[in-house]
């Protein structure tokens, strides 16, 4: 590649001057050295590269950041200009800086949405985000504020459910080991609660009430206690047994079972009036 030959040991600013030395091109130049580029001619291949690389960086320029360095930039854009030289019809009339424009920017892009995210994104929708992003800036400088969402829908020509979707798409993912906290001693990952897991709160005061139940209960006499238990554990769909097994067991009608349930359930209610409405306003 054009690339291989040059010293890496160079600064950036030496390495990128020296690949701005080469002259510009005119438009019949370029014509020229671009038919002879598509029928196999390394060296005017060459050259329509080098006499375009001023180009390059200055569109890399426009993408640098912390996470991407100017070269690595620059030689994803030569790798669209090499694109470029591959499809390009002189025949058509336009430069072919304008149309080289196109495919050094899209391979610059396609190189960071690749690289910058740990899931990555569809063209279509990274095209879409940097195009929001170009809205939004442009709103701002005309309203003098943020746009509303339904402004910058608008300037799309999209429906705000749509812009809400792929700007959700472009959401950052954040890592559960992200320390959080003033003093960071904490992780992200800790403090998301684990569905597997009971609400300690919700655990208290099941706990409360179950004593709260146990201490009524101990008002009422064995029997009530008994026909009351056994009650209790068949709504809950518990192990309690039918109303004929527990009459044979205490000697009594099944009649009487239910008068004993309805007596037992009045002192239960007279009981729990006063002790539960304390234990639920604490």
């Amino acid at each position: 590649m054009f690339f291989d030959s040059m010293d890496h040991e160079d600064s950036v600013p030496s390495y990128l001057n020296r690949l701005t030395q080469e002259p510009l091109l005119n438009a019949d130049e370029e014509a020229g050295l671009t038919r002879a580029a598509q029928s196999g001619c390394g060296t005017s291949r060459q050259r329509l590269i080098e006499s375009n690389m001023r180009l390059v960086i200055n569109i890399a320029r426009s993408y640098r950041s912390r996470s991407f360095p100017l070269e690595d930039l620059v030689q994803e854009g030569a790798i669209g200009l090499m694109h470029a030289i591959k499809r390009f019809d002189p025949e058509k009339g336009f430069r072919f800086s304008t149309y080289a424009t196109h495919w050094i920017r899209q391979s610059i892009g396609r190189a960071i949405d690749y690289k910058a995210k740990a899931i990555r994104l569809p063209a279509h929708i990274s095209q879409s985000l940097r195009r929001i992003d170009r809205e939004r800036v442009r709103l701002m400088r005309e309203l003098g504020h943020e746009p509303s969402h339904d402004q910058l829908s608008a300037a799309m020509g999209i429906s705000p459910r749509k812009l809400q979707h792929i700007m959700q798409s472009g959401q950052e993912m954040l890592s559960l080991d992200t320390k959080v906290g003033d003093a960071e001693s904490a992780t992200l990952g800790g403090l998301v609660p684990d569905p597997t897991e009971n609400d300690a709160a919700e655990t208290m005061i099941t706990q409360e009430l179950s004593q709260e139940l146990h201490l009524i209960m101990m008002e009422l006499n064995e029997r009530e206690r008994r026909v009351m238990a056994n009650r209790l554990r068949m709504d809950g769909d518990g192990d309690g047994v039918e109303r004929d097994d527990l009459a044979k067991e205490l000697c009594i009608s099944r009649e009487r079972i239910r008068q004993i349930e309805l007596q037992a359930m009045k002192k239960l209610r007279a009981i729990a009036s006063d002790r539960l409405r304390d234990l639920l306003s604490r």
